[in-house]
């Protein structure tokens, strides 16, 4: 697999059925676009979407984004041509929807490894997989689907789905079971060394709950925002870069830490506070994230 997994602060999901929509994804500044397969497209233009979906990926274009594409569940008609039609056509990263066991995830690795080696495709050309968990079988059994394939690079919470599942009234990221489940897999995500992905804003049009649900999901742990409007993604970007204050912060600490380091000290302060080695590793982070961001 890939040595470097991506950095995804925005992954913005694009209707494979609406060209327009498919054309417009190219300037949306997202990390990553998600051509959607699945939800977006009723069953009677499935085939059509994945031709112009196919299409668009041998189109090329995308800048400094990464095309990918949510494919239909492993349990539809659609799932295998799906799959064939998208990797032929140069995808690399793929989303799992459904994604609820492990045994779901060894299924479409076995197919990408035999669709992998028709293609003649190596070892950097690999598919990577985004495992989007939104049931109850999901939840339950997340830290297994995390652990599942050194392919899987992120997990996703898709908390509308989930709440549909759970047969509750309020799909309310915030609080309650959702939350719960919000919760378990940003720690599955952590406890198996991949990214883990918040679940979308459902308000289109209100930056200020846009915000406040980002923002929630940073404190969680998550590193991205699955986005489901052009509008959202500046923001998602912005929220999830360090800020000029962080990183002159964490400039501070490693430049202590070099100073105690040559003094033969291991615990010092800064700015009036002790700091220790899970706070220098944790600021190492903020740096690596920061030069790796492009300034939004």
């Amino acid at each position: 697999m890939r040595t470097v997994a991506r950095l995804r602060r925005s992954l913005l999901f694009v209707p494979g059925a609406e060209p327009r929509k498919l054309e417009r994804a190219r300037g949306a500044g997202a990390d990553t676009l998600l051509f959607d397969l699945e939800d977006s497209v009723v069953p009677d233009q499935k085939a059509a979407a994945r031709v112009q979906v196919a299409e668009a990926l041998r189109g090329g274009g995308f800048g400094d984004s990464e095309p990918a594409v949510r494919v239909n569940a492993v349990t539809t008609p659609f799932f295998n041509e799906d799959l064939d039609a998208i990797v032929e056509a140069g995808a690399r990263t793929v989303m799992l929807p459904k994604a609820e066991s492990a045994e779901t995830i060894h299924h479409v690795v076995r197919r990408l490894d035999l669709l992998e080696q028709r293609l003649g495709l190596g070892l950097e050309q690999s598919v990577a997989l985004l495992a989007l968990v939104e049931t109850a079988a999901g939840v339950a059994s997340v830290r297994d689907v995390a652990g599942a394939s050194a392919r899987i690079e992120a997990l996703c919470f898709g908390h509308a789905d989930f709440s549909l599942d759970m047969g509750l009234a309020d799909s309310d990221p915030s609080t309650g079971v959702v939350l719960h489940a919000r919760c378990a897999v940003a720690i599955a995500a952590k406890a198996c060394r991949i990214a883990p992905i918040d679940n979308v804003c459902l308000a289109v049009k209100d930056q200020a709950a846009f915000r406040d649900d980002t923002l929630l999901g940073i404190r969680l742990g998550f590193e991205g925002k699955l986005c489901i409007h052009p509008d959202q993604v500046p923001l998602a970007n912005a929220l999830y870069t360090p800020t000029s204050e962080q990183v002159a912060y964490a400039d501070r600490v490693i430049e202590a830490c070099n100073q105690a380091q040559a003094a033969g000290l291991g615990v010092f302060t800064v700015d009036g506070k002790m700091v220790d080695a899970p706070l220098i590793a944790s600021q190492r982070r903020v740096l690596e994230r920061a030069r790796r961001s492009p300034r939004p």
